[in-house]
């Protein structure tokens, strides 16, 4: 069994951090091939498993996403904070 890893893929889902701001900029500072994925990224993976070239590969992870896995993960503060306050993210909950 073979599986996809995907990084940041500009969908519907995650359209609050694609469309542009801090956690984004730091997305894409933390990325080799500093951009958004696309789901067609993601699509020319799973058609590399399915086709007749992958049919000597078995039990691998593919990460597909820009080299962000050689990274750190973004910073959501920006996102977290206003929700929860500064003191939860230091996990300090009064």
């Amino acid at each position: 069994m073979n599986a996809i890893r995907p990084g940041l893929v500009d969908t519907e889902l995650v359209g609050f951090v694609t469309a542009g701001g801090p956690v984004l900029d730091d997305y894409l500072a933390c990325m080799p091939i500093s951009r958004v994925g696309t789901v067609e990224d993601i699509a020319a993976a799973a058609r590399f498993l399915v086709g007749p070239e992958s049919t000597w590969v078995t039990g691998q992870l593919i990460n597909v996403d820009g080299g962000h896995q050689l990274t750190r993960g973004p910073d959501y503060r920006s996102l977290v904070e206003p929700i929860y306050g500064a003191d939860a993210l230091r996990g300090l909950i009064s």
